[in-house]
């Protein structure tokens, strides 16, 4: 059975689950003789950064932190002393992402792989600022060589900023890292770490930007005390945050005091990871009904979201449910939001996505990321439950609590293979939207691609 967007009805009806044919393609991070970091980088990295990497991709404009400007800006997670980033430092970056960004992490990656994009962005970065000396220099009316070009552009990085032994958060400690804050980073961050206050703060580029709020307890460069001491010592080159050279107890004792004001758990429930997912088998019949009693049985995991902006109203994760019996498979999805209701003619609604594709490794974002859709479930809370009986899709939604419900039900008659219960497992993606947040861009939330499979047979979870 195969369907196009071109010749399915309009539906008034709250799921719209759609069949794209497939085509063939070879795995793109997987070349046969060597790993090739620009192809990697054109596919995975240019539909944000730019092909040649200006910040300047399809998908940037709906970005609310921006991609990075790699000719012009800063790398701002660095652990030298001079601000120059180390392979290990990209490497790091583009392997776990940037937690609090749309920046996905790309922890699919072989260790070579990750060199090979890391490399890459070194050369589009050396190439592009070689170019603006040249450009600079011709406004003078003068030539510059192109190797005195690129003898201006700064390539060693300078040595890695030592880490001190740790110092044991002793009450005397903290009590100096608290009076050290409020001395020197207080003025930005505000004395009870929220960093609201200021509206004043721009980066390199002329861009409003807020101080951390270390309350909210999410960290672009992680927050183990080694990430918040190197963003004490390194700074972040680019914004407002400067470099501190503070002794072992200074530092120590401020890591320490802002360690106390975080939530703990934060970090780790923004951070997103690529997952496999295997529904667990049911004996008894799957129900539609979000309050059904088979949904107890079945073991909720919590998944991340990354909004493609970092707004109040942004969707932080939902809590997914897996299950398959003979003849269905499965999802409940729950997520909080406090302001549900009908959205006004042209306005964003409530929505949950849900896509499948057989691309081993599909594109993060759009438009990639929906050519690459072979199978997806929309349901927006305008429109409401519904099924559709060519697949055999049925969807069943409460508003209660303060969170949503949402089960969907997927026959398998129709193409299992589609939906990762064949022999190969297939990429599935989440996409939540919240109306409150205004624009489609403001109120977008998204998981990266992760990996659907059945379960070996005879494996009767």
């Amino acid at each position: 059975m195969s369907l196009s967007t071109a010749t399915l009805p309009v539906l008034g009806l709250g799921v719209f689950s759609f069949l794209i044919p497939a085509s063939p393609s070879v795995d793109p991070v997987a070349p046969a003789n060597q790993v090739c970091g620009r192809r990697l980088y054109l596919r995975h990295c240019s539909p944000c950064h730019g092909d040649f990497g200006l910040g300047d991709g399809p998908g940037a404009e709906t970005l609310d932190p921006k991609p990075r400007d790699f000719s012009r800006e800063r790398f701002r997670l660095v652990s030298t002393v001079d601000g120059i980033p180390t392979q290990e430092d990209l490497i790091e970056v583009i392997s776990r992402g940037i937690v609090g960004s749309a920046m996905p992490p790309h922890d699919h990656f072989s260790q070579d792989e990750l060199a090979a994009v890391a490399n890459f962005i070194l050369v589009l970065t050396m190439n592009r600022r070689a170019e603006i000396f040249q450009e600079l220099a011709a406004e003078e009316g003068e030539e510059l060589e192109w190797e005195e070009a690129i003898a201006k552009v700064p390539l060693e990085p300078g040595p890695p900023v030592s880490l001190p032994p740790a110092h044991a958060p002793t009450l005397d400690l903290l009590a100096e890292g608290e009076a050290y804050f409020q001395q020197n980073c207080a003025s930005c961050h505000d004395a009870d770490g929220r960093g609201r206050l200021r509206t004043d703060l721009l980066d390199e580029q002329d861009r409003p930007v807020l101080a951390r709020d270390f309350q909210a307890g999410i960290f672009k460069g992680g927050s183990r005390p080694v990430d918040i001491f190197r963003r004490i010592r390194c700074g972040m080159p680019g914004t407002p945050m400067p470099a501190y050279e503070l002794s072992p107890r200074e530092a120590w004792g401020l890591v320490h005091f802002v360690e106390s004001l975080i939530d703990p758990r934060a970090q780790e429930q923004a951070r997103q990871r690529h997952q496999l997912f295997r529904p667990e088998t049911v004996q008894e019949p799957l129900d539609a009904h979000p309050n059904a009693e088979i949904w107890n049985s079945v073991s909720t995991q919590w998944i991340a979201l990354a909004p493609l902006q970092w707004t109040e109203t942004r969707v932080p994760g939902f809590e997914l449910q897996l299950a398959q019996d003979d003849t269905t498979l499965g999802l409940r999805l729950s997520w909080s939001d406090s302001t549900p209701g009908l959205a006004a003619e042209g306005a964003t609604p409530d929505s949950l996505t849900v896509r499948f594709s057989q691309e081993p490794t599909p594109q993060f974002f759009c438009p990639g990321r929906e050519d690459e859709t072979s199978e997806y479930w929309e349901w927006d809370a305008n429109s409401g439950d519904f099924d559709y009986e060519p697949l055999g899709v049925s969807v069943r939604s409460i508003h209660e609590n303060g969170k949503y419900e949402v089960v969907i039900l997927r026959k398998l008659e129709a193409s299992p293979d589609r939906v990762g219960v064949g022999t190969e497992p297939v990429s599935i993606g989440f996409e939540i939207r919240n109306g409150a947040g205004g624009d489609p861009d403001r109120s977008q939330n998204l998981t990266v691609w992760h990996k659907l499979a059945a379960h070996p047979a005879g494996d009767a979870r």
